[in-house]
């Protein structure tokens, strides 16, 4: 994934939060669980990619420009831990946790100027899907 891929993963998330969530907040709250969790795994895979693109330029001694890239998107992790904990718990979700979400992942997120999910019940299932994916990652041995 390349910035261009970022960049458009971070269209997405701010689709679903600031687009779809508050109008589905008060109808459907599987479905703000199932949209969530997609911001959560967006947000990982931003992250993921950010180190994995830190890495490659640490092999070329390029430190300071791999340092600014980790900067750059070090709050991506805890935000997707924030978005994956709020799916997958049952509690509702409310509007005051996704403004809370808001500010964790940038004050500054913007609403698109055109709209890339056109049908948000398309994701319905993704909270229980990465609830599985979860269950099955190999737990750490701790002694």
């Amino acid at each position: 994934m390349a910035v261009k891929e970022r960049n458009q993963q971070m269209r997405v998330v701010a689709e679903i939060l600031l687009v779809h969530l508050p109008g589905i907040l008060d109808k459907d709250q599987a479905l703000a669980h199932d949209l969530l969790s997609v911001v959560g795994t967006a947000l990982n895979t931003i992250y993921e990619d950010a180190e994995k693109s830190a890495k490659a330029w640490d092999k070329r001694a390029y430190d300071v420009k791999a340092d600014e890239l980790r900067r750059e998107w070090d709050w991506a992790l805890g935000a997707s831990n924030y978005a994956l904990g709020m799916a997958l718990r049952s509690a509702p979700i409310t509007k005051l946790s996704l403004k809370k979400m808001h500010i964790v992942i940038r004050p500054e997120l913007e609403r698109p100027a055109r709209r890339q999910i056109k049908d948000p019940a398309r994701f319905r299932g993704a909270a229980a899907l990465v609830k599985k994916q979860q269950a099955n990652k190999r737990k750490p041995v701790r002694g």
